[in-house]
């Protein structure tokens, strides 16, 4: 849509805050200027968009996400990373952090470095959903937990190390995910705390004590919470416990069915509150395609078998969920309350929660529309219509 300034007319409409029956949103230079109930003298004109059958909701932001329709982040090419924008739109998502994989450092910066200059493209290179920032999962992590992860990339974690393989493209890296336990880490999160990076504890062994050790620190976020961590037992909480117990922990999940069981979801997010949850898709170049299809994390080989991705041992390989079937997975959750998990708390966290998430004057236009079956109809981004079910 070229249309500067136009409406959106929804039958139900739904953020974080609130819930709406019938809503007319007005957008102009791609913010949101004006929220109100539509009456039934108010129609749609021309240029409009005629969304009366739709639920209307802040776009989805993918915090956690590697790839998506055959390709990947790790490819460190720009033609990948825009394949993978177009394939979040047509699942919602308006906002995403490509997220590496444990490699070596000169992909790992590569994959960064095409992310980075991303960052901030306008009306004028939006192709799908916009880059955010960079979510660095690895090489700083635990081999005794490091899934789908190549062990023989591991490094001990140093921010030398960090800086020398980066550089100036360290500003772009808004989340990193590591093991607190690990010699090393402290220098790490204080060092990442200090320039305003997300630490989230992820691919871990950490008891509680250690744990409660890192948030004092400031780490403040769980990577895929339950997956690739230590359990919660009785006597050690670990991981899961320090997620569950504590509020200062955000905890990712991916709500999939298949790395974590619905049960375990559904106890979760009423042990933090919806408040404390992000859902994520941890998706693969895999998501978005056929049974069979085949490729590689780093010189792991992978396969999707069965609705699922895994390497040749069985071992799960990432996702293929896409954040639109995340939204659906958690319908026994209030609308505002699925809003809040997958659009306003990742915002939120990523220092983006004046302007993303919600459905308010000044916002940013990114939206998404979900049809009675829950499919996505429409995903706008920065007032930009860039995904149209109808137009496919």
């Amino acid at each position: 849509m070229s249309a500067r300034q136009y409406r959106i007319f929804a039958g139900r409409a739904a953020d974080a805050r609130t819930e709406r029956a019938a809503t007319s949103v007005s957008v102009s230079d791609g913010r949101i200027v004006e929220v109100c109930a539509a009456q039934g003298s108010n129609r749609p004109s021309a240029g409009d968009i005629d969304a009366r059958d739709c639920l209307l909701l802040p776009g989805f932001v993918d915090i956690h996400v590697h790839g998506g329709a055959g390709r990947g982040t790790m490819e460190a090419r720009r033609d990948a990373q825009d394949d993978i924008a177009r394939h979040l739109a047509a699942h919602g998502v308006t906002g995403f952090l490509p997220t590496t994989i444990t490699g070596p450092w000169e992909l790992q910066a590569e994959a960064v470095a095409v992310a980075a200059s991303a960052m901030g493209d306008g009306a004028n290179r939006r192709v799908g959903a916009s880059v955010l920032g960079v979510h660095l999962e690895g090489p700083y992590i635990n081999p005794k937990k490091k899934g789908a992860q190549p062990e023989q990339f591991i490094r001990p974690p140093d921010p030398g190390d960090l800086e020398r393989h980066l550089g100036d493209n360290v500003a772009a890296l808004k989340i990193v995910t590591l093991a607190p336990e690990v010699d090393g880490a402290t220098a790490l999160i204080r060092y990442l705390v200090d320039r305003g990076t997300i630490v989230s504890i992820g691919h871990t062994d950490a008891t509680y004590a250690q744990v409660v050790d890192a948030i004092a620190l400031g780490a403040r976020h769980v990577t895929h919470c339950f997956n690739a961590m230590r359990p919660m037992e009785s006597r050690e909480p670990g991981v899961v416990g320090a997620a569950m117990a504590r509020p200062e922990l955000r905890a990712e999940l991916i709500w999939d069915n298949i790395h974590v069981h619905p049960a375990s979801c559904r106890a979760l997010v009423k042990a933090k509150g919806a408040a404390g949850m992000v859902l994520i898709s941890d998706g693969i170049p895999g998501s978005g395609m056929q049974d069979g299809f085949q490729f590689s994390l780093g010189d792991l080989p992978v396969t999707i078998h069965d609705g699922s991705a895994r390497l040749p041992d069985g071992t799960l390989a990432g996702s293929l969920l896409t954040l639109d079937l995340a939204f659906a997975n958690a319908a026994e959750f209030g609308l505002s309350d699925r809003s809040a998990m997958i659009s306003y708390n990742p915002a939120l966290a990523l220092g983006l929660g004046h302007r993303k998430g919600l459905l308010a004057p000044g916002y940013d236009a990114d939206l998404v529309l979900l049809g009675a079956d829950g499919a996505v109809r429409a995903t706008v981004v920065g007032g930009e219509l860039i995904y149209d079910a109808d137009a496919r």
